[in-house]
């Protein structure tokens, strides 16, 4: 997102992402069928609040400015690998309202920047999962949440027609990274694979923030 805001517009590439987000989950979650429900039930706290958080995110996106919407994007994606990386813990176990709360700011930040994976990584890895587990069950509320989002972003008009179309130009190289990453999860242990992960958030947030200023 933060590199398709830079050449589109936020506006236009925080709903245009929705598209592959939905994708990709669907791609994800037909490796994981045998944990399916056991992750849809430790999930569905998560997923209540999150779908009662997008509609308020995306109120934000449609009457916000685009400069305003890449700030907000920067500071988050910095905000929260910083967290991560100094391994900071939310403290709490993974009840109800802690799960809400996370889940709420989840649906938010997806409606309004299309970054709902910041909150459920802090919260998660504050849970002390596993990589595989913690991918199966943030992969299983942002297949809940994307897909809302996406129906919802339709019919308030955010994603048209044009956008579908365009969208067919760049899935040959999602496919190509999703084969890629899928190639490399299992090969990378997990102090490397927590390294990259945040690493890519901090330089796409740093990177967002300085285009502003050019």
């Amino acid at each position: 997102i933060p590199l398709l805001s830079i050449l589109f517009g936020a506006k236009y590439a925080i709903p245009f992402i929705i598209i592959y987000e939905c994708l990709i989950d669907i791609m994800i979650l037909a490796g994981e069928r045998s944990r399916l429900k056991t992750d849809v039930f430790s999930a569905w706290p998560l997923l209540i609040a999150g779908l009662i958080g997008v509609p308020l995110g995306t109120e934000v996106l449609i009457l916000s400015s685009d400069r305003f919407l890449k700030i907000g994007m920067g500071i988050a994606l910095i905000v929260f690998s910083i967290l991560l990386m100094q391994n900071v813990s939310l403290n709490f176990r993974l009840d109800r309202l802690g799960s809400a709360l996370a889940g709420l700011v989840g649906g938010f930040l997806c409606g309004s920047v299309g970054l709902p994976g910041p909150p459920m990584a802090l919260l998660l890895s504050s849970q002390g999962f596993q990589k595989e587990e913690f991918r199966r069950v943030i992969v299983v509320f942002l297949t809940a949440l994307d897909f809302f989002t996406f129906g919802y972003y339709s019919w308030v008009g955010l994603i048209t027609a044009d956008m579908l179309l365009h969208g067919l130009k760049f899935l040959p190289a999602m496919v190509l990274g999703f084969l890629v990453g899928r190639f490399a999860f299992g090969r990378v242990n997990e102090a490397h694979f927590r390294r990259l992960t945040l690493g890519i958030t901090l330089a796409a947030g740093v990177l967002l923030l300085w285009s502003m200023m050019n």
